[in-house]
């Protein structure tokens, strides 16, 4: 049976100092040259995948926490935020204080108050020269740009689990994948929306069954991606309660744990 390698981006496939670990690299094309479909399956929108990641010829990618698929360079999936909801939630987060941003398949938007508050929350954070760190489009009203798929917010007054339980049941708020600060920090998705259903999308269109899955992953939105795999692999550096979850928990990032997993499952 052919593999699919779903893989994590941040703290799975690129270390949080944006560097891809060189044997990962070379997992990566062994991998490919055995015959196996490699994808990444991400938050990340697509306009937010590092330029030089997408150099390597991925056979999928699953965006977004699965609101984006596509299969080479055609468009399979995508799933829309609906504009009314996305503007009562901007108005719920500005009463937490939070920076947040909307963002899908052709950016991120954010108006300039929350700009502000993200510079001040990522000078905090020790980023010296922040506007280097953001790239996004300035807009009074981001939830009103076309095709938001998801967000992110940062910094507000209240937990992730508080947020969750007053925001509207369209959308479900995870823990952030990225950076020191998970609890004040969370990624927006839709319910019912999220990397298992764009990774079953993304088979179903190549014509594979479940079984033939294996998935990388270390985060909070890793969750689903892991019990829907036909292999689901934690990081080492995975939080707890993903290792809890998982079939098989390779090496840290920085202990090249894809190519340690990859060479334990027979993949190279």
């Amino acid at each position: 049976m052919k593999k699919i390698i779903f893989l994590d981006i941040d703290g799975t496939l690129v270390d949080f100092d944006s560097k891809m670990p060189e044997l990962s690299k070379k997992a990566l094309m062994l991998a490919k040259e055995n015959g196996c479909y490699i994808a990444l399956c991400t938050g990340r929108t697509v306009s937010s995948i590092y330029p030089w990641l997408l150099e390597f010829p991925f056979d999928g990618i699953v965006a977004s926490a699965g609101a984006y698929v596509s299969c080479g360079n055609e468009l399979v999936f995508q799933h829309i935020m609906e504009r009314e909801k996305l503007k009562k939630l901007a108005l719920l987060l500005d009463s937490y204080h939070a920076s947040y941003m909307f963002q899908g398949a052709k950016g991120a938007y954010m108006n300039e108050v929350n700009k502000s508050r993200l510079q001040n929350y990522m000078i905090s954070l020790g980023f010296h020269e922040p506007e280097e760190k953001i790239k996004i489009t300035i807009s009074d009203h981001p939830y009103d740009m076309e095709q938001i798929e998801s967000g992110v917010y940062f910094g507000a007054k209240e937990d992730v689990f508080t947020i969750q339980k007053i925001v509207d049941p369209y959308f479900k708020i995870t823990s952030a994948s990225f950076g020191p600060d998970r609890k004040y920090t969370g990624e927006i998705t839709c319910a019912g929306v999220n990397k298992a259903t764009g990774m079953q999308i993304l088979m179903e269109h190549l014509g594979l069954p479940k079984e033939s899955s294996i998935a990388f992953g270390d985060g909070p939105n890793d969750v689903e991606m892991l019990q829907y795999a036909g292999i689901g692999v934690a990081m080492g550096n995975a939080e707890e309660d993903l290792k809890l979850l998982a079939d098989m928990i390779t090496d840290s990032i920085t202990e090249n744990g894809i190519y340690n997993g990859f060479l334990k499952l027979g993949i190279i």
